[in-house]
């Protein structure tokens, strides 16, 4: 679809922001044929390098709109480099301890088919926007700057400026989608209310910089570097352990400002979180505060909020990003939907009603990662934000007692890297909390309604998961029944029926037994993979039950 600059313009969705949501929205919107324009006010991507973690969900939901896995792999880090998270008094001195970070192991495939990855928002950014090129129904514009807008009874007219050509142009839409990051024009403007769980949880300055530290590294790759030496308050990330570095320092604002990280500055507290000099070239230089806030709602009238726009955490356990794509992932499949006739409006406030308890379990977990921190802090007797005690630190790293204390303090942060079944087993619906009380890195599908579909190996390759139908619903079935083939004919919306050992069988067991159905039980899958509806059994009721959760949830007339 070619963009034609015009006073005034005519779409089904505007989408405000080029971040990860909002491209993972144009893909998806370009797979279900909704025509789409995504306002970016930026001429290009920015350099920072912000979030590296790209979790297990938002790769198969990658996988699912047909993105080029084997490109977006290329770009991360390798896993050997990206396995572990350090916590040392230097990179060259002494290392207090390490986690795995995430699972990325060959184990974690028997729940996922993806596991996490860690690669440069910038560079995962770019894939999937390269592969929006020469899309038919989304149009990807850049320097055009939304303003505001007016809500009809029919749509949205937004006001936008085009840098481009200077020109201002109208753009009517029926739905406006705010992907615009945290500090987001579209939320102010739509009156939705920023509300702060945790404010000023700390502040960081973010120094980029490029360097080869491979031979410093030498036996000890990370991704993640937490320094308790002179650099006390540092985390060095990893991005490209050969070239691409953020060190994130922890200050205080009452007496230190951003503008006193000069380049100097900068440089001597990368060599000291190194502990041995280092050649660096200083990319950028910016500050940013670790809250936690989260909007009140996330859908006011035909305005959804999306990504940073509706949450905002602190990074530690790499939830933000992900959330977002997630958020995106639950909206776009009931806007098609609706458009394509087979859904009516009130489907699209359960948007309103799934996400925010995802994203309010991500946050709390984020903020209690964070604050965790601080049981290392004690452990070592040091305090968060002053200078380094070194006789204090060599006592307690040569007191076996106190050792014994630093690696408990250390262990006690397993949760922030790993946090699966937060990634994967997050439900919909009345269920949400029935894995409360258990650890988030302990993850068992149970293949209940709201769950998504848990994943299987596929006897020919692939997953369960593949079989998702993306513009429709699939029964998955344990074996052949007239009544889900009753209700295919009564149903006047796309559904499929697959049988196992008819069109699908598993690598190895059987699928039904694995999730506790009967013989000739079943699951009804939504677009998105999460299941509406288990059936122990089939028979008329069950069928009819089906039919009436379906017609209910898409806000069909029975």
């Amino acid at each position: 679809m070619t963009f034609l600059v015009m006073k005034e313009y005519n779409t089904t969705v505007l989408v405000v922001g080029a971040g990860p949501a909002g491209l993972i929205a144009g893909h998806l919107l370009e797979r279900s044929g909704i025509s789409a324009v995504i306002a970016e006010r930026h001429q290009g991507r920015l350099s920072t390098p912000k979030a590296h973690a790209i979790n297990s969900r938002t790769l198969e939901i990658c996988h699912a709109v047909g993105l080029p896995m084997e490109k977006i792999h290329a770009k991360a880090v390798n896993r050997e480099d990206g396995r572990l998270a350090r916590f040392m008094t230097s990179i060259t001195g002494e290392e207090l301890g390490a986690i795995a970070h995430e699972r990325q192991d060959e184990g974690v495939r028997a729940l996922t088919a993806w596991p996490l990855i860690n690669i440069s928002q910038p560079d995962f950014e770019d894939v999937v926007e390269h592969a929006l090129a020469g899309a038919a129904n989304v149009d990807l514009r850049c320097q055009l700057e939304w303003r505001g807008y007016r809500e009809t009874p029919e749509g949205v007219i937004s006001n936008l400026h085009d840098h481009t050509t200077g020109e201002d142009i109208t753009i009517i839409s029926k739905y406006l989608i705010a992907a615009d990051g945290a500090r987001s024009s579209v939320r102010e403007a739509s009156g939705i209310k920023l509300e702060v769980l945790v404010p000023n949880l700390a502040e960081f300055v973010a120094i980029h910089f490029e360097a080869n530290a491979r031979e410093l590294v030498g036996e000890y790759p990370a991704v993640l570097y937490f320094i308790f030496g002179d650099a006390i308050g540092s985390v060095l990330i990893a991005y490209d352990i050969d070239k691409n570095w953020v060190l994130m320092h922890l200050y205080d604002p009452s007496t230190t400002s951003v503008a006193d990280f000069t380049e100097d500055a900068c440089k001597q507290l990368i060599i000291a979180a190194f502990g041995k000099p280092i050649e660096v070239k200083i990319k950028g230089v910016k500050g940013w505060k670790s809250c936690a806030k989260m909007a009140n709602a996330f859908q006011s009238g035909r305005v959804y909020l999306v990504g940073d726009s509706a949450h905002q955490y602190p990074p530690t356990g790499g939830l933000g990003l992900n959330c977002g794509v997630g958020d995106i992932h639950n909206l776009v499949w009931k806007i098609a939907a609706v458009e394509n006739g087979w859904a009516g409006s009130g489907l699209l406030e359960s948007f309103n009603a799934e996400r925010p308890p995802v994203a309010h379990t991500n946050m709390v977990q984020s903020v209690q990662n964070e604050m965790k921190f601080a049981l290392v802090y004690q452990a070592l007797g040091q305090d968060i934000g002053k200078p380094i005690n070194k006789a204090e630190l060599d006592r307690r790293l040569n007191d076996p007692s106190c050792r014994a204390a630093i690696t408990a303090a250390i262990a006690a942060q397993e949760e922030g890297f790993d946090s699966l079944r937060l990634q994967i087993g997050y439900i919909y619906g009345e269920q949400q909390n029935v894995y409360e009380g258990t650890p988030i890195n302990v993850y068992v599908p149970k293949g209940i309604v709201g769950e998504r579909l848990p994943h299987a190996e596929l006897a020919g390759g692939g997953s369960t998961l593949d079989l998702i139908h993306h513009d429709g619903f699939v029964i998955f079935a344990a074996k052949e029944s007239a009544h889900w083939h009753g209700l295919a004919e009564v149903c006047k919306i796309p559904l499929k029926i697959l049988v196992e050992g008819r069109d699908f069988t598993l690598k190895s067991g059987n699928w039904a037994e694995s999730l506790g159905l009967g013989k000739d039980g079943a699951l009804l899958i939504r677009p998105d993979g999460h299941i509406l509806y288990r059936a122990e059994t089939a028979d008329g009721e069950r069928a009819n039950a089906m039919l009436g959760a379906l017609r209910d949830f898409l806000d069909l007339p029975n």
